[in-house]
């Protein structure tokens, strides 16, 4: 199998404008922080899915249903454990798969609506 340098991450990584539009198309946002984070604010559409560990987050995933082509946005507090989630989504067979680059801290600095 062929492998491009410039194919360094299997998902894409998108800023929080990219985000808002995606959502509005009916992509699917994953949030991977704790409850406890979750319940300080979270995107309105999103879901919680925590990152406890590969093995579980990956099961979550399963459970989800989700189609492999759906649009699916990962977003966590800075994006570095979404990173780690669109990996094990990418694993775990979706195709479509998105990170939120500075997560949620990028999406409240945005002044984007929050629920709590």
């Amino acid at each position: 199998m062929a492998y491009d340098d410039d194919e360094e991450f299997p998902y894409t990584t998108i800023g929080t404008d990219e985000v808002k539009c995606m959502i509005e198309a009916g992509a699917h946002v994953i949030d991977v922080r704790q409850p406890e984070e979750w319940n300080r604010g979270h995107i309105p559409e999103a879901e919680l899915v925590p990152l406890n560990g590969i093995y579980s987050f990956g099961k979550a995933l399963k459970d989800l249903n989700l189609a492999e082509d759906e649009d699916v946005i990962f977003v966590c507090a800075m994006g570095q454990r979404s990173a780690t989630a669109s990996e094990i989504a990418m694993v775990g067979g979706l195709k479509k798969v998105y990170n939120v680059a500075q997560g949620m801290n990028g999406w409240v600095a945005r002044r984007y609506p929050i629920e709590r």
